[in-house]
Formats: C-alpha cells, structure tokens, sequence
C-alpha cells in the first residue's frame, strides 16, 4: 500500500501541471472577454451616474459630479477596444488592461463606495501580473487597435447605454419638455449624454487612429526569380517529403524560408489568415525554425499563421511553436511493395482494366518530362470537357491547375481511345522515390466509358509500382477518421457531424469508399493554428482558397 501515496501524488502533479497549462493557454481569451465585461459594464453604469449634491459649491459639484463619468466612459471603451489585443497576446495590450483596471477599482471604491466591484477589478489585476507569461507578443500601440467585429460589440454597448441613458434622464423633472440636444447640453438630464458622447469621440478617434497607423494586411506580392530557384533546389533534396511539394511550380504562393535557406514553407493569404501549405520542404533539422519564421511573418503582417494539411511528420515541431492541430482528414496511402490486383476486393478494378483496355481499345501511355508543349496542347479539350462538367472551374493552392508551364515539369499519363486522348493526369512525385501521386485527374464524360476514372488510377499506380516508388498517396478524404468518443473535442464532433449529414453538399463517404478500392492505409492530416476558438474562421477562409476564389493572393516577406 506504500505506493498509493506516491501515485497519488504523481496524479496531483500532473493534474497541477494540465491546470497551469490550461490557464496559460486561456488567460489571453478569458482576459479579452474580463475586459470587455468590465468595460461595457463601466460605460453603462457612468450612462446612469448618481448625481452629488454639494450645496455652495457649484464648480466643485459640477467637477466632481462629471469627470469621473466621463472619465469611466472613455475608459470603458478603451478597456473594451483592449479585448482584440489581449487575445492576440500582446505585452502593450497587458501593460494598459492593467493600468485601466487599476483606475476602474479606484472609480469603484471612492466614487462609487460599490466594494465586490473594486474587489473584482482588483482581482482581476492580480490575475493579470499571474499570467503576464502569457502575453509574450511584443507590439508597439499600433497594434492594440480592434478587429471590425469587436467596433461593432462595442457600438453596440454604446447603444445599449444611450438607451439606460435616456432611461434615467426620463426620471429627472424637465425631461418632457426639453428639446433633443438637453440630453447632451442639460445640466442634469445631459449628464448621460455626455458620457456617453465621450465614449463615441473615443472610438471614433481610434478608428482613426486605427486607419493611419495600425499595421495593414500585407500587400500580396508574387515571390521573385532568386526564391523560385532557391526553392526548386531545396525541392530536389527534400527530407521526408511529401508528394504535394511539387505545388511549388505553381506559382501562386509565397516561400518563407528559414533563417538558414536550408528548409522553406510555402504559403498564401487567405482572408485573415497565412496558410502554409503542408509544411516545410528541405532539412529535417530546418523545419522548427522555418515554422516559427512563417509563424512570425504571418503575425508581423497581422495574419493568423495556419498549416493545412499537415502530417503527422511535423506535429512536435507546430506543438513546440503554439500551434493548436485539429484532425481535419485522413490521406489514403497505398502501399506499393504489397499492392496488386488479385482476390474480390479488387475484382472493380480488374473487370475496369478489361473492359476499357481490351473492348473499348484503350490505350495507357506516360510521357516524361519536359513534356511536348503539343502533347499537352492536345489534352486541352479534356480539360475543357471536365471543368464544364463540375459545379465549379479551376481549383488552387492545394491543386495543380492546368497550365503548360506547370504540367511540363511532371510525368503525364494520358488515355487514348481512337488516337485521342479522352483522360489525363499528372503525376507528383518524390527526390527519393519514395512517393508518388495524382494532381488533376481530368477525363472528357462524352467520350470516357464508365470506369476511366478506375482504370487510370490503377495503371498510374502499377506504373508506380514498376518504376520502383515505395508509395502512392490518393489524397485526402475529407473529415475522415474523426473522433467519434463521448470525450472528443467540440471540433471532432462538429466534423463528424458534417461527414454524417453533410452528403447533400459533398460526397464525403462516398469519396472514402472509392478509395478503399485501392487498398490504402489512411494517414491522418491536421489543421494547424495559434487558437482553437478561430478554426472555424480558418476552414472558411481556406475553402474560398482552396475553391479558387483567393487565386494569386501572397504575402511577400517583409525586410527586417
């Protein structure tokens, strides 16, 4: 029984430790939302002052009995317009919610003699200074200005206080008779309106403050001639790489290199939010420090750092830097030493390579790059024929499109039937032979005989599998694999939900299923941000990206 103590004092540690992790990675979110609260509820309660009466002493009554609402009201707001800048971190952002509290429990002692008020403001100063770690951002007073949804919470407590306002003017003699602007020039019934004006003439001063000097979202700039080199040469000795790093010929990205130029990241804007692409291409021993080079990009240009897509390879190195992963799909991974087309499971695929390559005389060819600008002129009426057949045109940024330029640089299968060519696909492939994969996959519907898209698949892979690749990667099926335990996250439950319900807007299991006709292990992928409360933000943002709708958006490096 000696060692039940023992353990049971491990158990505590540990649950002390999960304790302060979870304060340090909330404090900034529960101070944003304690500031505001405090905030609006100072700007409300200066909107219904309580008027001293100090007989004799007009001046001082007038002093005494105003600037304390007025001064509560401005720093109300203030504290309010706070809120964007403790969520995000910032050191300023701590220093000034500190000296606002400071003034809000003084306000509440003296002024108001209302004790749990000043205590809870005091309270939450020493909260604050517990947590200060927490707010490691450094950031200059430009930084501090609110986020359009947080302008609008604001205006909406002002609303709320010029209606408490009107209220307790309501209640004073003379407010039946008194034109409009009594309720901001009265001596009485203007008390509120004052007050409340002052916190108008407050926000707008920084919403202006905001236009001119807060830090803009970069402008987006294409990445030049050097980085495009530099970046093909780090591709050609990639570490661990993935198939998807060919999206590096694309274009339509920016490379963030790390300080060493011995790994890089590839990445574009999408609304809010910088969106790597996988995650770093090169030297293992490089990928931390690429990482926390984009992370700190990303936030110098006012951007929220996301990966997309990220495999379970760099999960320690985004863990180490802050990130937050959610499960967002799996990646299904054939194996190439073990895959072959014997035995039911794979009679699909054995009764599609009969049919068309035999009755309908299909015939599979693959041409090497450089590929023959007239072979690939030749397969743009394919193209053509697909995208007319889809609900939407040309994808991007986690897909190729169809450029000549771009498919050049890759293997092209191609399917003939009568001499022309009715499917295509390019092929992505790894330095170290390790995997391969499809980009686009297009065939013409008119002309293709049911099974194409199973026919072409499976030769790419035997053809694969005979040029010696260890492993063909089908992509990714969406929200696949997702926690499904009474005690996963809110975020899994959601995704499973969408898999489950969703089909009406996208074939989820459907696209799984034809899949698992190839007989592939799935490999998770993650979604990768600083906080878990904006991943919903971020899966819309990367949508609209990855949709096409964001197209040739970057964010060029800033010097310095």
């Amino acid at each position: 029984m000696a060692h039940k103590p023992a353990t049971l004092a491990k158990t505590s540690r540990r649950l002390l430790g999960r304790g302060l992790d979870f304060a340090f990675d909330s404090a900034p979110s529960l101070a944003a939302i304690v500031a505001f609260v405090i905030g609006a509820l100072a700007l409300i309660d200066a909107a219904t002052p309580n008027v001293p009466r100090i007989p004799g002493f007009r001046a001082l009554e007038i002093l005494i009995g105003e600037w304390p609402e007025l001064a509560a009201s401005i720093a109300g707001v203030a504290l309010m317009a706070l809120a964007f800048g403790l969520r995000r971190r910032l050191d300023t952002a701590l220093v000034a919610a500190i000296a606002l509290l400071a003034f809000f429990a003084l306000y509440a002692f003296i002024r108001k003699e209302h004790v749990p008020a000043g205590v809870i403001c005091t309270l939450g100063i020493v909260y604050l200074i517990s947590v200060r770690h927490a707010f490691y951002r450094k950031a200059g007073l430009a930084a501090l200005a609110p986020s359009p949804p947080l302008y609008l919470a604001i205006a909406a407590v002002l609303m709320i206080a010029m209606i408490g306002g009107v209220l307790w003017a309501s209640e004073r003699p003379g407010f039946a008779d008194a034109p409009w602007w009594k309720l901001i020039t009265g001596r009485h019934i203007g008390r509120p309106g004052r007050a409340i004006s002052a916190g108008l003439i407050v926000l707008a001063v920084i919403a202006w403050w905001h236009a001119l000097l807060a830090p803009s979202r970069r402008a987006p700039k294409a990445p030049s001639q050097d980085e495009r080199e530099q970046a093909l040469t780090l591709l050609q000795r990639a570490e661990d790489a993935r198939p998807d790093i060919q999206l590096a010929h694309l274009g339509d990205k920016s490379f963030i290199f790390s300080e060493d130029k011995r790994a890089f990241i590839m990445a574009a804007r999408a609304g809010t939010s910088l969106v790597a692409m996988g995650g770093p291409i090169g030297e293992h021993a490089a990928w931390r420090n690429t990482l926390s080079a984009f992370r700190t990009l990303a936030e110098r240009g006012s951007l929220r750092p996301v990966v997309y897509a990220a495999s379970p390879d760099i999960l320690p190195e985004l863990i180490e830097i802050g990130f937050r992963m959610e499960k967002i799909g799996e990646n299904a991974v054939v194996d190439l030493h073990a895959f072959n087309l014997v035995g039911k499971d794979r009679q699909d695929l054995r009764t599609a390579r009969r049919r068309i390559a035999e009755r309908e005389g299909a015939l599979f060819q693959i041409f090497y790059p450089p590929v023959n600008p007239q072979t690939l002129e030749s397969l743009a009426p394919v193209s053509q024929a697909w995208l007319a057949n889809q609900s939407g045109g040309e994808k991007s940024f986690s897909l190729g499109r169809f450029d000549p330029a771009y498919l050049a640089n890759f293997p092209i299968a191609v399917v003939r039937m009568g001499g022309a060519p009715v499917a295509f696909a390019n092929i992505w492939t790894t330095p170290d032979k390790h995997y391969a994969s499809i980009d686009l996959m297009r065939y013409d519907p008119a002309r293709s005989p049911p099974g194409m898209m199973d026919f072409l698949i499976c030769e790419i892979i035997l053809w694969a599998q005979r040029e010696g690749y260890q492993k063909f990667d089908l992509g990714m099926a969406p929200l696949s694999g997702l926690a499904v335990e009474r005690h996963a996250p809110l975020f899994q439950k959601l995704g499973r939900l969408v898999y489950e319900e969703g089909g009406a807007f996208y074939n989820f299991e459907g696209l799984k299923r034809f899949k698992e006709k190839f007989g592939p292990a799935w490999e998770p992928r993650y979604l990768a941000a600083p906080g878990a409360w904006s991943m919903p933000i971020v899966l819309a943002e990367i949508a609209l990206l990855t949709s096409g709708g964001a197209r040739g958006l970057f964010l060029k490096p800033a010097s310095g």
